[in-house]
Parts: C-alpha cells; structure tokens; sequence
C-alpha cells in the first residue's frame, strides 16, 4: 500500500484508533494528498475487496449506522487549496479536503463567502459538508449543499472520476447530477472537488435576539416575520435551557425558564438593517417579549458561533435532527420536551424556525448508561412518530453506538429506498464505500 501514497501518508496499528468508526479499528489509515491517488487508491481496495470509510476532518463521522466493516478510512485532509477561482464569475473551486473556515477565508478577500455555515464550521471540510449535506442557520438565506454547488468531480469505488456539472452559474438543462452525490455519505463516491456558486458577503449584519414566556409566542411572532418583506438571514428558535447556555456563551444575561427567538439581518446598509430590525422587535413586543438584545460585532459572532456549534456539556450525549412543516415548528419543541422529561433526559433545542429543521441535544447525566441509552430510544421512536405526522422525519446525526444499535438511524424509507438503492448498485455493486452506513443499510 505504501506505493499508493508513500509510507509517511499510512497509519496502522494502535496510530489508527483516532479514525475509529462506531468502535470498529480499521486495518490501515491512507492520506493521499491528490485526486490521482485517491483513484488509485479506491482501484487497489475494489480489487482486494475491502471496505473503504472515506473521512474529512471527522466532524460529522457520527452520522450514520454502524458500518458492516472498515478496512481502509480514506482521509482526504492533504486533498486541499483552491483549483479555480473566478471573483468576477462568483464560483470557486476547491478540493475536498479544504476546510470551510480556509475556503472563507480566501474567498473574503474580495468580499465573497460560500453560504453555509454547518455545525463546527471552522473544523469542517467541504467534503464532509457536501457528503452529510451538513447547513446551518443561514440555510433560510442560503440554501443548503445542493443549493449551491454547481459542479462536482467524484472519484467511484472502482477508481474511476466522473465529473458533473460546470464551472459557470448557468448550465445547460438536464439531470444534475451534483444532487446525487451530495448528502449520500460518500457512499456512491468520494468527492473530491467542488465548484461552488458564491456570495457578496453583507456589509453589516447584526441580530436581534428576544425572550418569550412559551414557543408558542414564538411561533406566532416566526409566522408573521415569515410573511412580511423582511429579509432574514437566520431565524433561530431555542429552548430556555439551550438560550440560557447560548447566551451565556455570548456574555449575555438570560431569564430563567425563557424560550430565545433569534432574528438576524444583513444589507450593504446600516440603515436598512436598523429599519429591518426595528420592525422585529416590534413583532416580538406585541408577542409579549421582553426588551430583546440587539447583538453586533464580536457578541453578535459569538452568539451565532454558539448556536451552531451547540453542546450541552461532558457526559453520554445524542443529537437529533428532525425536519418538519413549519408550521410545525413549535410543536415540535414541545413535544421534544415533554418526551425527554418523561425519559429522565435533559434537552437543549436548537431550530430553524424558518427552515423547520430542529436539533435536539440529549444528555443523561443522572440515569445509568443502560436506562440513557433506552430513554434515548424511546425518544427517538416516539419523536420520529410525531415528526412523520407533521410530514417529516427525524435521523440521529450524532449518538454511540450502543445507542445506534438500538434504533433507526436514518428513519423509514420504505417509498424511496428502491430508487436509492438503484444508483448504489449501479456505481458500487461490491458495497465498498461506507457500506451498512446509509439509509437502508446501503
């Protein structure tokens, strides 16, 4: 193997255990360092038949199920920089190994940014990103992954690279096929560039962030933000205790036992983000909020850092994300909070009012490991229920895997699994990448 990407880029044996996945060690670590050896590397495991865990920074490694078995993990930290970047064009390519946080970086030189903003943003690869299909609050301004990407190259489990797509915002019409490779945990391909259709980045953007007595309020203060002529950028729902530890993060004061609605507004103008933001305050008071933060600069950044990246503390932990109707949005914050008190569970919750995404963070810390891992799920069956009724779903994006072998990962598919599984076994018929890891097992 060492002819694949030279000795010093192959780790075995106990150096190995920090790439553990779902507690399976795998037999050897490769960083190949370009795309040529990523494919002769995806070659030479489609030959010998074994079982290739492809990895970025390793922040979203705890998505899905466990996996059937791992021989190689495929690190594509060395695959990095910038390929192509047009300021003009508004696209830039990268390879997939970049870190979000260095593509901004190089890209804000001439006032443009990627809009996303994923859990742990400034650790996280592209890769990573486009493979979980990974957003964060700016998804209601943005878009996610898919939204975004305009071309794609993909190396397959063959060894073979296909490109989709092309380096220009418009493109002939036909099937795109970035989409189908985006969010598919790398198991129909590794990615290994992206071509990214890019932002002017907002002049000034400042927050305003409320406290109200009950979702509810919330929910109607959303709904009416929702279908007025404000541009929000993020509207963000959080539990008491997810606000109290969000805003304490940000050196900011909180009242006990109330829900945080976070409102955040950017423009080329000052004046227009002031106008916008005063019409949100008024919505919130006429909700019976209290006088709300208008948060800027360093505190308005912290906050949004903490809210994206939130934890609730040290101890067993799961993450769960649910997609639902908006106008279910509330609904599900309660229902999250009447099944973790009914469980013994402490719950922060973080939600995209706006975009009905919901994060529900779980900890145990007073139960034993056995009645965690059964109250985790018991939770997940009976969210799951409630979120398939509001015509969504719910996936455990984070959990050990004592847990994960309790449960449904991913949720039922049952509808669109045959179609899912048709392009896995027309790109990968010997189940070499991630196998076991996707929906359905795939």
């Amino acid at each position: 193997m060492s002819d694949l990407v030279g000795a010093d880029h192959i780790v075995a044996g106990p150096g190995a255990a920090r790439y553990v996945v779902d507690s399976k060690l795998a037999r050897a670590v490769v960083f190949p360092g370009s795309v040529e050896e990523v494919s002769t590397t995806m070659a030479f495991a489609s030959a010998e038949g074994l079982k290739v865990v492809p990895r970025g920074s390793g922040t979203k490694m705890a998505l899905g199920g466990i996996p059937d078995r791992v021989d190689l993990v495929v690190v594509l930290s060395r695959l990095n920089g910038v390929v192509d970047y047009e300021p003009a064009d508004m696209t830039a390519t990268f390879r997939a190994g970049s870190l979000l946080k260095e593509a901004q970086a190089v890209l804000g030189r001439n006032g443009q940014f990627i809009g996303l903003d994923p859990p742990y943003a400034d650790l996280a690869t592209l890769g990573g990103i486009l493979a979980t299909n990974s957003s964060g609050p700016r998804r209601l301004r943005y878009g996610a992954s898919r939204d975004l990407v305009i071309a794609i190259r993909v190396v397959h489990a063959d060894g073979k690279v296909t490109k989709g797509g092309a380096k220009v915002v418009k493109n002939v019409t036909g099937y795109d096929m970035n989409k189908l490779y985006i969010g598919s945990l790398g198991t129909l391909g590794i990615i290994v560039e992206a071509t990214f259709r890019l932002h002017p980045m907002p002049a000034v953007e400042r927050t305003c962030l409320a406290s109200l007595d009950s979702v509810d309020a919330a929910r109607d203060v959303v709904a009416r933000i929702l279908d007025s002529p404000l541009v929000p950028f993020a509207v963000e729902l959080l539990n008491p205790e997810a606000s109290r530890r969000v805003a304490e993060q940000a050196g900011l004061p909180w009242p006990k036992a109330r829900c945080g609605l976070a409102v955040a507004i950017g423009s080329i103008r000052p004046e227009a983000v002031d106008a916008q933001l005063e019409t949100v305050r008024r919505l919130c008071r006429e909700a019976g909020a209290a006088e709300g933060h208008v948060l800027d600069g360093q505190v308005h950044d912290a906050f949004w850092r903490a809210t994206r990246d939130f934890a609730l503390g040290d101890g067993l932990q799961v993450v769960l994300k649910a997609s639902v109707l908006l106008t279910k949005v509330a609904d599900a914050v309660r229902v999250g909070e009447e099944v973790a008190a009914k469980q013994g569970l402490r719950l922060g919750v973080v939600s995209e009012a706006g975009s009905g995404i919901i994060r529900y963070h779980l900890t145990g810390e007073a139960a034993s490991d056995e009645r965690f891992r059964q109250g985790v799920a018991e939770a997940v069956n009976r969210l799951r229920a409630f979120a398939q009724e509001a015509e969504g779903n719910v996936v455990v994006l984070d959990a050990p895997p004592e847990v994960k072998s309790r449960v449904d990962v991913w949720g039922l598919a049952e509808k669109a699994l045959p179609f899912m599984r048709r392009p896995k076994a027309e790109f990968d018929p010997q189940r070499i990448l991630n196998p076991g890891r996707f929906v359905g097992g795939i």
